[in-house]
């Protein structure tokens, strides 16, 4: 026994070392969540805020970039590591647990007593380096229960997380066409800026030569000031949409050209085809049912808890002082029956049972939300496409107007006050039928996003 006790179990502290020392590989544990995102929806290519940027791109970028989806993500790789803890629960545990003791001496009859102890002059000292293992042989089938909850849970943080990325693309296509919208109305409000400057050159000549009067000077003015006004607030408008979607897009800036997204296509679903699919595919209504099924294994889990349990614990020594008074294993099978804890099992049960209700509830309420949205979206594209339909031949019949009302008045057959409300007619259909345009593309993807098929959108080519 003169060797060094700590020999034998040298080679195991060495192995248990290094495994205690690993590191998590971050980059693959986010690749668990991004594999998910990036499933449907190509990485984006190298970002020039200068360059021109398409809807697509701008949601590639989204979908790489935006934190939320990332936070939402590691909820995800959360499902899966509980995953694998329920899954360990069938494995038995290896504990290694070495222990060194050092005591007086003995003396008299009590030598006796220091059987198995290694005497080292005045003391007697003992090291043991014992291996046990823990296996639970029954639980009543909670551990089982509690494997498929967790499956079920990570069906949930899935869809949950893809329909967050379906609603991430949804907001870059609204800010995107917002976008669109500001510049389109700076364009056509600076060309009519144009004309009324035009106007107003005209009308002071004329008032130099006695043909015209300072009260039609001053409404040309007026008009020409207000359509001022309104472009610089349109610029900023514009501005500002570029910043809110540098802020989706997680890019410093867009600074960039925007085509102009996509062709809105003519032949559409009917709405009952919309709710069926909706109903089939929204990824919502699907993580409502996975938590419904996660919650009743869940309530067995809880159940089980009235049921015995058999664990087997098996120890075995890798160095003991004396082999031969002691043994170089045991074991140990133990039965647990609880019959004093009833009262804390059954608060288990009813709480898992009422947790049961309300995914029950929550499943049937993300059921009527989908179908409310589809409704919605479904109405408000069916309405944009009768505006749109209107107000185009609004801005026709406002061109026509105006040219009439500026022949008048060249005849002196109108008022200057005639010529004004023609211009301002003609101004509101234009920029009317340029929002209700885009708003048309913006319905459309929101009817799109309804059925759960955006990210089928923002994977298609340009």
């Amino acid at each position: 026994m003169s060797a060094c006790p700590w020999g034998a179990a040298a080679p195991l502290l060495l192995v248990l070392a290094g495994a205690s020392g690993c590191a998590v590989d971050q980059d693959e544990e986010v690749g668990l969540y991004r594999a998910v995102l990036d499933a449907t929806v190509p990485a984006p290519g190298a970002h020039e805020p200068a360059g021109p940027l398409s809807l697509r791109a701008a949601m590639a970028l989204a979908n790489r970039n935006n934190e939320q989806l990332a936070t939402r993500g590691e909820d995800y790789v959360q499902a899966l590591i509980n995953q694998c803890r329920a899954a360990d629960a069938f494995l038995p545990t290896l504990i290694f647990a070495p222990s060194y003791a050092v005591e007086e001496r003995p003396t008299g009859a009590l030598a006796a007593s220091a059987s198995g102890f290694r005497r080292v002059g005045g003391t007697v000292q003992r090291f043991e380096a014992p291996v046990t293992g823990e296996v639970n042989a029954l639980r009543g089938g909670g551990d089982l229960a509690n494997l498929r909850a967790t499956e079920a849970a990570i069906t949930e943080r899935r869809e949950l997380l893809v329909d967050l990325q379906a609603t991430v693309l949804l907001d870059v296509a609204q800010v995107y066409y917002q976008v669109l919208r500001s510049e389109r109305s700076v364009e056509v409000l600076r060309s009519a800026l144009d004309l009324q400057e035009a106007r107003v050159t005209d009308i002071e000549r004329q008032l130099q030569n006695g043909l015209a009067t300072r009260l039609s000077v001053a409404q040309f003015r007026a008009q020409r000031d207000g359509t001022r006004a309104s472009v610089a607030q349109a610029e900023g408008d514009a501005r500002n949409a570029r910043i809110a979607l540098a802020l989706l897009l997680g890019v410093p800036a867009v600074a960039g050209k925007l085509t102009a997204g996509f062709a809105v296509p003519h032949d559409r679903p009917e709405l009952g085809e919309c709710e069926r699919k909706a109903l089939d595919e929204r990824q919502d209504l699907h993580a409502a049912q996975a938590g419904v099924t996660a919650a009743r294994e869940v309530v067995r889990v809880a159940v089980a808890q009235y049921y015995p349990s058999l664990t087997l614990d098996v120890t075995g020594f890798l160095y003991r002082e004396d082999y031969a008074d002691a043994s170089r294993w045991s074991s140990l099978l133990a039965i647990n029956l609880p019959i004093f804890a009833a009262g804390r099992i059954r608060a288990d049960v009813r709480f898992a049972w009422s947790r049961w209700r309300q995914a029950v509830l929550e499943e049937s309420s993300a059921r009527r939300h989908v179908l409310r949205d589809v409704q919605t979206a479904h109405n408000n594209l069916q309405t944009t496409d009768r505006r749109i339909r209107d107000l185009r031949s609004e801005v026709d019949a406002a061109v026509d107007a105006l040219r009439q009302a500026q022949s008048a008045f060249a005849n002196s057959l109108a008022t200057n006050l005639d010529v004004l409300t023609a211009q301002d007619r003609q101004l509101a259909a234009q920029l009317d039928l340029t929002a209700a345009e885009f708003d048309q593309a913006v319905f459309y993807l929101d009817v799109v996003r309804a059925v759960g098929g955006l990210q089928g959108f923002a994977a298609a080519g340009e």
